[in-house]
C-alpha cells in the first residue's frame, strides 16, 4: 500500500484564539477547531448569555456545545511538533531560514516581513518599501515564519485589533461586524498594557531573585560556619581523645610494669623455694638410701646402731604459700570492672548531651502514656499468677536477619544473637537493617491477644523490649536506640544498674540481676510486663500504654553479650 506524504502548514494547526499550535484540540459543531481551554474560557466570558458563538465563523448555538478532545487532530499536531525540521524543506538557504515570498527561481533569505502585505522580503524585493511613498505606512518587522497565522481566517486581513471581550485578535472587518459591540483596542495598545504587567512581574521576579540570592548567601555563610565549627570540635575531640588514650596508655604501662615486677618477684621467690626444696629433696633421697640399706642388712648389731642414728624426726622445709594467682586475678577483675565502668560512663555522658541537641523528631506522633513505674508491693505479681498461667500464651520467636546490625551474629536457627564487635558479619545491605547500633528485631509481629516469651542473657549489657516497625534504622541519632523514642519500650540491663526506657525517659528500677527475663504482652489492654525468672516470677516493671499498630520484639546487645530466645514448649 502506497503511503502519501501530505505537507501541512503550521497555520492550519493553529488555534484562532491564542494563535498557537492547538493544545488538546476540540471540534465544535460548525467544524472549527480550538484549544479546549481557549474555547472554554471564551464561552465562560460570555457569562449568562443564552447563545454561544464560534469565535471564527460567528455561527450561533442555542446551548453550549459539549467539548471533547479530537484525538485524530491531536495526533496530527503531535506528529507535526515532533517532525524533524531538517526534512521539512530542501531549500538551499537552509531549513531554519525564512525565505522571500517574491523570489521566483532561487529563493533568497528574507530580511523583513511586512505586517500589512503579510509577506516576507529579501533585500532586493524590500527596496520598494523603502523608496516608494505608497509603502510608507507599512510596518516592517523581523522575518517571521508564521506570518500566515497573523491573518484573519475569515477575511484574510491582518489581525490588528484585540477583542478584550473574547480575548482574541481579530481583523478590522471582524471588529466592525461580529465584534462591533465588544470592547476592542489595537494590538499595540493591548501589548503596551501587557508589557506593563510583564514589567511589574519582571520587577517582582528580580526582587525575589535578590532575596533568594541573599538567603543563599546567608545559608552558605551558615554552611561555612557549621563546617568551621565542626572542624574545631573535631580537633578538640581528637585532642581530648588523644589525651584520654595517653592516660589509658600510661595506666596500661603502669599496670604492665606492675605485673612485670610482680611476675619477677613471684618467679624469684618461687625459684628460691624450689632450690631449698631441691636441697631438702636431696637429703631425703640420701636418708631413704640409708633406710633401705638398714632394712636389707642381716647384721643385727649394725641394724640396731643404724636405728638409733636414723630414728630421728625428719625436718622438712615448709611449703611456700604463693598468692601470685590471687593478685593476677585481682588485676584482671579490676581491669574488667574499669573497662565496663568507662564504657558505661561514655554512654551516660554522651547520651544526654547528644539528645539535648537533636532536632525535633520527625517520627510519627503516636499516642502513648508517659513512663510510669507501677508500684510493686511484693516481688510477686499482684495477681499471684504462676508461670504455668503465662505458658499458655507462649509463642515461638526468631530474629530477623534483615534487621540485624553487622556486629551481631545470629545462630541456633536465628534464636541466638551475639555481639562480636569488632568483627563484622557480611550481611547484605537492606533498608530495614540497623546501621549504627547493635540492635535486631524479631521477624514476627504482635498485634492482638496476649503473648509471652522468655530470653536468656549471657553477658554484661543488654536491652530487651518491643517497638513499632517505624523505628529509625540509619544514622547515629540516639533516638534510633530502643527505648529512646516514642516508638519503643525497653528494659536495660548493665553491670551496675537495671532501668526502663521509653520516649527518652529513663528510670532506674531496683531488681536483682536475673539471667532469664520473661516478657508478657497484653496487646488489647496496652500492658507490657517484664519478669525476672528463677524459682519464682518476680515482676520487674510494667508499662501501661495504648498500642496503635503491630509491635515487634526488639533487642539491644553490647560488649560481647549473647541473648537466646528460650524454647517454652
Amino acid at each position: 500500500m502506497a503511503v502519501s506524504k501530505v505537507s501541512i502548514s503550521e497555520a492550519k494547526l493553529a488555534c484562532a484564539i491564542c494563535l498557537d499550535l492547538l493544545k488538546s484540540p476540540a471540534t465544535i459543531p460548525c467544524g472549527h477547531n480550538f484549544c479546549m481551554e481557549c474555547i472554554g474560557r471564551c464561552w465562560h466570558q460570555e457569562g449568562n448569555s443564552e447563545t454561544f458563538k464560534c469565535p471564527q465563523c460567528r455561527e450561533t448555538f442555542s446551548s453550549r456545545p459539549s467539548l471533547s478532545k479530537n484525538t485524530i487532530l491531536c495526533e496530527i499536531v503531535e506528529d507535526f511538533s515532533n517532525a524533524d525540521p531538517a526534512s521539512a524543506s530542501k531549500d538551499p538557504a537552509g531549513s531554519q531560514d525564512i525565505l522571500c515570498d517574491f523570489c521566483a527561481d532561487e529563493k533568497l533569505k528574507a530580511v523583513k516581513s511586512c505586517v500589512v502585505c503579510m509577506a516576507s522580503y529579501c533585500e532586493v524585493h524590500l527596496q520598494p518599501h523603502g523608496s516608494n511613498p505608497v509603502f510608507r505606512d507599512h510596518r516592517l518587522i523581523d522575518p517571521v515564519r508564521d506570518i500566515e497565522r497573523r491573518k484573519c481566517p475569515i477575511h484574510r486581513k491582518a489581525l490588528e485589533v484585540f477583542c478584550r471581550t473574547d480575548q482574541m485578535c481579530v481583523c478590522c472587518l471582524c471588529a466592525i461586524n461580529e465584534h462591533r459591540q465588544h470592547e476592542t483596542v489595537s494590538v499595540e495598545e493591548q501589548v503596551s498594557e501587557l508589557k506593563k504587567e510583564l514589567h511589574d512581574q519582571q520587577t517582582e521576579v528580580n526582587k525575589q531573585m535578590q532575596e533568594t540570592t541573599g538567603e543563599i548567601g546567608k545559608l552558605q555563610q551558615k554552611v561555612d560556619s557549621i563546617k568551621g565549627t565542626v572542624l574545631q570540635v573535631k580537633h578538640l575531640t581528637r585532642n581530648k581523645c588523644s589525651e584520654l588514650m595517653k592516660t589509658i596508655e600510661k595506666a596500661q604501662n603502669e599496670v604492665l610494669r606492675f605485673l612485670d615486677g610482680e611476675e619477677e618477684a613471684a618467679v624469684s621467690r618461687a625459684e628460691d623455694s624450689m632450690k631449698q626444696l631441691q636441697h631438702s629433696l636431696s637429703g631425703l633421697q640420701e636418708r631413704r638410701l640409708q633406710l633401705e640399706a638398714a632394712l636389707e642388712s642381716d647384721d643385727s648389731l649394725l641394724v640396731l646402731q643404724e636405728y638409733w642414728r636414723l630414728n630421728k624426726p625428719v625436718e622438712g622445709l615448709p611449703f611456700p604459700h604463693c598468692e601470685v594467682d590471687v593478685k593476677f586475678s585481682a588485676v584482671e577483675n579490676a581491669m574488667t570492672e574499669l573497662s565496663n565502668h568507662i564504657t558505661e560512663q561514655l554512654h551516660s555522658c554522651f547520651d544526654p548531651h547528644l539528645e539535648a541537641d537533636v532536632a525535633k523528631d520527625t517520627e510519627r506522633s503516636i499516642s502513648s502514656s508517659p513512663l510510669v513505674i507501677c508500684p510493686v508491693e511484693t516481688k510477686h505479681d499482684s495477681s499471684c499468677k504462676q508461670k504455668a498461667d503465662y505458658l499458655q500464651y507462649a509463642l515461638r520467636l526468631t530474629f530477623d536477619p534483615n534487621t540485624a546490625h553487622k556486629h551481631l551474629l545470629l545462630s541456633d536457627n536465628n534464636c541466638t544473637v551475639t555481639d562480636v564487635d569488632p568483627d563484622s558479619i557480611p550481611y547484605p545491605e537492606h533498608p530495614e537493617r540497623f546501621s549504627n547500633f547493635p540492635q535486631v528485631l524479631c521477624a514476627e509481629s504482635l498485634s492482638e491477644g496476649r503473648c509471652y516469651w522468655e530470653v536468656e542473657i549471657s553477658g554484661h549489657w543488654a536491652g530487651i523490649g518491643i517497638t513499632y516497625r517505624g523505628i529509625k534504622r540509619k544514622g547515629s541519632n540516639m533516638c534510633s536506640l530502643i527505648g529512646r523514642n516514642n516508638l519503643s519500650w525497653c528494659l536495660l540491663y548493665s553491670n551496675s544498674k537495671c532501668s526502663v526506657l521509653h520516649n527518652k525517659q529513663e528510670v532506674t528500677v531496683h531488681s536483682g540481676r536475673h539471667q532469664r527475663i520473661g516478657i508478657y504482652l497484653d496487646y488489647p489492654e496496652g500492658m507490657l510486663d517484664f519478669y525476672g525468672i528463677g524459682s519464682t516470677m518476680n515482676l520487674i516493671h510494667r508499662f501501661k500504654t495504648v498500642f496503635t499498630e503491630p509491635v515487634y520484639p526488639a533487642f539491644w546487645v553490647f560488649l560481647g553479650t549473647s541473648l537466646q530466645i528460650c524454647k517454652l514448649s
